[in-house]
């Protein structure tokens, strides 16, 4: 799925928070290189918020928990997953992937527990009421379009 401005929006929202967690420090989303390659480049990835010193970097995920059936949301811990893969890639200090849903936090530790990196921390990071809603919008419109599909 796209980014939405709607989800990058979350992104700036979290980036500051993170900043009155993490003082003296702030955060822009920002490519960050990952592992040297055959041809001796390094390949790189796209992280939501590194700090300016890139001691502290998180990928945001704004997931809604189950779906809209009531199952485990396969694709979006998929998703996760592969955020915890480039994060465990990085070379940082603090390495954090943040999910904004109270409900997909404790879900995916739950379904995760034991099969995460140990220098990678899984946070709850919860949204304002007015961007929760923006939030629940985008996930409503895009469960509508997976089921017309």
């Amino acid at each position: 799925m796209a980014k939405t401005i709607e989800l990058k929006e979350v992104e700036r929202f979290i980036r500051k928070e993170l900043a009155k967690d993490y003082s003296r420090h702030t955060f822009t989303e920002k490519k960050l290189p990952l592992r040297e390659k055959r041809d001796g480049t390094y390949a790189v990835h796209n992280f939501d918020a590194v700090s300016e010193d890139k001691t502290i970097v998180a990928s945001i995920k704004s997931h809604s928990w189950l779906t809209s059936g009531g199952n485990l949301p396969s694709g979006k811990i998929a998703q996760i997953y592969q955020s915890l893969y480039f994060l465990s890639l990085v070379y940082a200090k603090t390495k954090l992937l943040i999910l904004t849903d109270r409900e997909a936090h404790e879900g995916f530790l739950r379904v995760s527990d034991g099969k995460v990196a140990e220098d990678i921390e899984i946070k709850f990071y919860p949204l304002s009421p007015e961007l929760q809603l923006s939030v629940k919008k985008v996930h409503q419109k895009a469960s509508q379009e997976m089921s017309r599909g």
